[in-house]
């Protein structure tokens, strides 16, 4: 008996060793997929490097730029071939995947950013009305490309980088995995976009179409987490010669859902306009049409986002900006006490 106790008691560091060694390649393993393997994470890879080609060459032939950046909407909205050829205007597009959350969109931006230039945030109010998390696809995304700083925004917050809970967001979840499982039994492709949806100027096309649901109401009440990061943010563009101003998407609002969510999109934009100047887009980020949408609310096709960027280039060329007291007059004048439809605002 002594000496089956003495051999377990033996055994259990050279057990605890192999465990530990096994985790560690497990963990080399997923990190690996996450990092090369993942067909959507390689998508969004290319996407960057596309965009920061155009902004590279942006530089050579101009001496300050614009940058417009935020999720997908800003990725499906803003053609900048369009801005240049027919506006003149050097604008890049740096908007990615609004499941790398705020923080990481923007300090991708911060990072592309020189004295000079312009800052367009196009982060969708959907995003800035929840607290920050720490997503998986923002740590996977900043090791990716090299750059695990971008992650919490290390290079605008003064952040330090959370290593261990970096590191281990490399892991694919279970839902990624039995999602890519049935893709494969299916015979489905592995990712709904592809590299020819990038055109040379970063600005995402797709062929796809689906039917989209009428938006829930939703409050539009700017969280604190963002709040800190827009007054972070301006405060950096003031030290660093950098003019910040925001833009609101264009989101589907539904057949009846226009005023629910002009009405919020108002709201939101009287708590943004106090940080930093708001481009004077007067749809209010509200669109009933829902064949100018391609596979989500926020997905613009190729003719509404033509007029989009011909808007935005517009307000951009005349400077023009919503007054505060602007805002607080539409606020009294069109839906002082009409409630409305409210309509959520979306991602």
């Amino acid at each position: 008996m002594r000496g089956w106790l003495s051999r377990a008691r033996a055994s259990t560091p050279v057990r605890a060793l192999a465990l530990l060694l096994l985790a560690l390649v497990a963990l080399g393993v997923a990190a690996a997929y996450a990092l090369w393997g993942n067909p959507e994470l390689r998508f969004y890879r290319q996407a960057a490097r596309v965009k920061l080609a155009w902004l590279a060459q942006l530089r050579h032939d101009y001496p300050h730029v614009v940058i417009v950046y935020g999720g997908s909407t800003c990725a499906f909205s803003i053609d900048v071939e369009r801005m240049r050829q027919r506006y003149g205007l050097p604008v890049a597009n740096l908007g990615l995947h609004a499941g790398m959350e705020p923080l990481f969109l923007t300090a991708f931006a911060v990072a592309a950013t020189r004295p000079g230039d312009t800052l367009v945030v196009a982060l969708e109010p959907g995003l800035m009305i929840t607290p920050f998390n720490s997503p998986d696809l923002a740590a996977q995304m900043g090791f990716s490309l090299g750059h695990p700083e971008l992650i919490h925004a290390s290079n605008l917050t003064g952040e330090p980088i959370h290593w261990a809970e970096d590191l281990t967001s490399l892991r694919p979840g279970a839902y990624h995995f039995f999602t890519l499982l049935g893709k494969v039994l299916l015979r489905r492709p592995l990712y709904r976009y592809h590299p020819e949806d990038i055109h040379p100027g970063g600005w995402f096309q797709t062929q796809e179409r689906r039917q989209l649901p009428e938006p829930d109401p939703s409050p539009a009440d700017l969280s604190p987490d963002s709040r800190a990061l827009l007054v972070r943010l301006k405060q950096w563009g003031d030290t660093n010669r950098v003019r910040v101003m925001y833009s609101v998407p264009w989101i589907y609002c539904g057949q009846h859902g226009e005023r629910g969510i002009r009405r919020l999109y108002l709201h939101f934009l009287q708590q943004v306009a106090p940080i930093m100047p708001v481009l004077k887009d007067p749809t209010l980020g509200a669109d009933p049409r829902p064949e100018d949408f391609a596979d989500s609310d926020g997905h613009l096709t190729p003719s509404a986002a033509e007029r989009r960027t011909d808007s935005l280039a517009r307000q951009l060329q005349q400077q023009s900006f919503w007054t505060r007291a602007e805002l607080d007059q539409l606020q009294r004048t069109e839906f002082a006490g009409r409630a409305g439809d409210a309509a959520a605002p979306g991602r």
